[in-house]
């Protein structure tokens, strides 16, 4: 029968049965019951009124609620329930009771949108009036938040939109899950990719269990595994005739789901099925206590099938991980990644030094609005951008993106901005902030907007500084309160606060974005064309000091002296901690443990040491650094010359006067969502306190959904996923990931990125992914992934400091250059190829790192 009658999933299952494949049998409830049903009760015209006021998340949540109510109380025509009372009771006759009821929409299983997971399906239901009552439940899941958005991601409406149900007996799984005719990592149509697990296959389909994982050569049948230990299992409880989440055997744990001529059983059940198709296929699939393969759905392959240039033959290396469920990576309740436009090129350099590692869902919900409205603001106030231009880009073409839980900002949009102001060039803008250009990357530099601009950003640049510094006192003295009345809250209060807050991050996100593109950025970039013109000149001492991250490192030293408590550096420094940027990180106003231990390190250091000395030096050899660089000059180019140096001096150190600004915001946002999380933790809404940063901002400021905990089961679950994987630092279109530490760097003698502060050293390596600096020597060169803030501290007592990430404008690279320590930024690998006890050699000129000898 055509999809129109029955649904994509019906469709797809009754093609597999015509064709003699082992489906458990059923009957399916045709679309045309379910379009003459909300014909007659009226309910056609409301649907469409509800859905044409639907418009953003917020709108699409608040639709899916009044939709769905709509059929709280359906009644089925007679003839309709008696139809499906009759199917059920010859489906089941002598055989179980007990019976799936599955959702088939007419938009459903297509070749170019699979609609995975969007909606539902529900297992052991028994009953005929049970089965009449679930077959409305899928009608209504036509509305969940994830189908409203998927379909209005892909343009499509409701008007010929309508639901088949599927019902079949029940498969009492030994093991399930899901299968691909391809390795859904890289496309390759050689191997048959397998996803299995005890009991039911739904855990596999959410990602709430560990899964052993098969890739079958399709031309020798060879088997290689991944096989891990299995904690968990979906499976059906009689008692409270539910399915739950329950323990595996200790002893079964860690043994395979499936054996490996099952999974060369599956494996050619899959060939058959993807050549029946003509197209790469994903099946979900069970096993039963007798050992009985069955095919539960089947539908197009729908990621590598719409690429161009797809692997077609190579091998899967060992290094290759799989996706939980590669379909369903794009859910709209996975926040945490997205697919890339093929045109553009995308870096986690520089944005990972503020957002590290995986981001939590609540993290990112924090920075990429912020990111996108401070940089666009910025761009416009400036004359840079136009006013369409100044409005948010669609989705996929935003700043910021996520990628398999990491945070990406898009080259394209700092090249425009480069290129179009003056004094400035999209090379030097990209280079700058995200600390190279990428390959195959164009430029387009233009006048256009000049006129604008001369008008624009001379009197942008008249104000951007005082009003950066008001605001930041502003925040200052409201984070300080905010902080002390959290623990006295109660839920509103505190959910209020929290927005309140992300509202104030905004405000300090668009500071910092109108500093950084009208003031740092281009005076960096003068600075430099200057210093190459004269031939002479240190861009570190040229650029002034004192800036916001010296202020840490001074308090720290004062600290150290006596001069000050720790308490007294908490009351001012205390957002700042380890991963700061990511809002569910502990920061030293929670716990100031790693804080002493810097302040006992410094204690150890000389005198002489001291960074309040250095910087008091620098800015009495200030004048003679700038009259080296003025007498280097033609005698016309002098005074121009003059003005440019006073001016860098004064703004490339406001930097971080408005980073602080946001990163005190976040931290009210960060003790609202500890608290908040208690509360809703000891109401039972949530089961763990820290559950709450699985949430998003807008999610907190609405009621919470009855499912709430199955959502935040569902995003660690996927969160934990990504911690797996490990994604290049720049890609254009989506990025490839790996396996993480799958890489070997035995061989490898040195290690390239940029030298961002000058001076050659030699000494040992100390790799550092936690920074709480337990077992940081003096003297040691750090190797660092990132750094933020909270890091300026131990960089004082480090020789050296190498880190994957970053440019010259990048957190480490100014406080290096600050304290004169030979810094090498945008390694990429640096972590991972030099080890703990190496012996290197940092040359801050060249950006290379050397390995002298590898540790024993």
């Amino acid at each position: 029968m055509p999809t129109t009658e029955i649904g994509g999933k019906a469709t797809g299952l009754g093609d597999l049965v015509s064709r003699g494949y082992p489906v458990p049998d059923g009957f399916v409830v045709p679309t045309s019951a379910y379009t003459r049903v909300i014909a007659e009760s009226g309910l056609q015209g409301r649907i469409s009124q509800i859905m044409e006021e639907t418009d953003g998340e917020a709108a699409s949540g608040r639709a899916s609620q009044a939709l769905r109510a709509l059929f709280d109380d359906l009644v089925l025509p007679s003839d309709i329930a008696d139809a499906i009372a009759r199917a059920y009771g010859d489906l089941v006759a002598g055989e179980s009771e007990y019976v799936a009821v599955r959702s088939s929409a007419t938009a459903e299983d297509l070749a170019e949108a699979s609609f995975a997971g969007q909606q539902e399906t529900y297992l052991w239901i028994a009953g005929a009036e049970n089965v009449q009552r679930h077959v409305v439940q899928c009608w209504a899941s036509l509305f969940t938040p994830q189908a409203i958005g998927y379909r209005a991601r892909l343009g499509m409406g409701v008007d010929d939109l309508a639901m088949g149900v599927v019902v079949q007996r029940m498969v009492p799984a030994r093991s399930a899950g899901v299968l691909m005719t391809l390795d859904p990592l890289n496309g390759d149509r050689s191997t048959i990719y397998i996803e299995s697990a005890f009991g039911l296959g739904e855990g596999v389909v959410r990602g709430d269990v560990a899964v052993d994982r098969f890739w079958v050569d399709k031309a020798s049948a060879s088997v290689r595994s991944s096989i891990a230990e299995k904690l968990n299992a979906h499976q059906f409880d009689r008692e409270t005739q539910s399915v739950r989440l329950v323990a595996v055997d200790p002893d079964s744990a860690t043994r395979p789901s499936i054996s490996e001529q099952e999974a060369v059983s599956l494996a050619g059940l899959a060939k058959r099925v993807e050549a029946d198709q003509e197209r790469p296929m994903d099946i979900e699939w069970a096993v039963d206590d007798e050992g009985t393969l069955f095919l539960l759905q089947a539908r197009a392959e729908t990621v590598w099938s719409q690429r161009t240039g797809n692997a077609t033959g190579s091998t899967a290396g060992e290094s290759e991980p799989s996706a939980t469920n590669p379909l369903t990576l794009d859910d709209d309740w996975d926040p945490l990644h997205s697919t890339g436009a093929p045109d553009l090129h995308w870096s986690t350099d520089n944005i990972g030094e503020a957002n590290p590692g995986v981001m939590t869902p609540l993290g990112f919900a924090w920075c990429v609005e912020a990111t996108e409205a401070s940089a666009r603001a910025a761009g416009y106030r400036m004359g840079v951008l136009s006013r369409k231009e100044r409005r948010r880009a669609p989705d996929d073409r935003i700043l910021v993106r996520p990628f398999f839980g990491r945070t990406a900002m898009q080259a394209e949009f700092f090249a425009l901005m480069g290129d179009r102001t003056p004094g400035a060039s999209g090379v030097d803008t990209v280079r700058g902030i995200l600390g190279r250009v990428p390959d195959d990357f164009t430029f387009a530099p233009t006048r256009r907007r000049y006129p604008i601009i001369a008008i624009r950003l001379p009197l942008m640049r008249m104000v951007v500084l005082r009003q950066a510094r008001k605001l930041a006192a502003t925040t200052d003295a409201w984070w300080k309160e905010s902080v002390r009345k959290v623990p006295g809250l109660g839920l509103r209060e505190c959910l209020e606060l929290h927005q309140d807050a992300y509202r104030r991050y905004m405000e300090n996100h668009c500071a910092q974005g109108a500093t950084h593109f009208a003031v740092v950025s281009p005076l960096f970039q003068q600075l430099g064309q200057l210093i190459k013109k004269a031939g002479t000149g240190d861009i570190s001492a040229l650029s002034g000091g004192g800036g916001a991250e010296l202020a840490i490192i001074s308090d720290v030293w004062r600290a150290s002296r006596g001069q000050m408590t720790v308490e007294e550096v908490v009351a001012v420094h205390g957002s700042h901690g380890p991963a700061e940027g990511e809002i569910s990180s502990p920061v030293w106003r929670e716990d100031a443990e790693p804080l002493r231990r810097l302040v006992s390190g410094y204690a150890e250091r000389p005198d002489d040491e001291s960074p309040i000395e250095r910087m008091a030096a620098a800015e009495v050899r200030l004048p003679q650094a700038r009259a080296a660089v003025l007498s280097a000059l033609p005698g016309w180019r002098r005074p121009m010359a003059a003005r440019l140096l006073a001016r860098a001096a004064r703004g490339i150190p406001m930097r971080g006067v408005s980073k602080r600004g946001f990163v005190q915001c976040m931290d009210v946002g960060r003790a609202t969502a500890r608290r908040a999380g208690a509360l809703l933790a000891e109401a039972g809404t949530l089961a763990d306190p820290d559950d709450i940063f699985y949430l998003t901002v807008e999610e907190l400021g609405r009621p919470l959904p009855d499912d709430v905990q199955s959502l935040v089961d569902r995003r660690r679950a996927r969160r934990a996923y990504y911690q797996t994987l490990e994604i290049p630092a720049m890609w254009k279109g989506s990025p490839t990931p790996r396996l993480a530490n799958s890489m070997n760097y035995d061989d490898m003698d040195h290690v390239e990125g940029i030298g961002v502060s000058p001076g050659v050293v030699e000494g040992v390596a100390r790799v550092v992914h936690d920074p709480t600096f337990v077992e940081v020597q003096s003297d040691e060169i750090l190797i660092a992934p990132t750094t933020d803030p909270s890091w300026s501290a131990i960089l004082l007592i480090s020789r050296a400091l190498v880190v994957d990430i970053g440019g010259a404008l990048s957190h480490a690279a100014v406080v290096a250059r600050e304290l004169g320590v030979p810094c090498v930024v945008g390694t990429r690998n640096g972590t991972e190829a030099i080890r703990t006890g190496d012996r290197v050699r940092v040359d801050g000129d060249s950006g290379t790192v050397t390995i002298l000898k590898r540790a024993e």
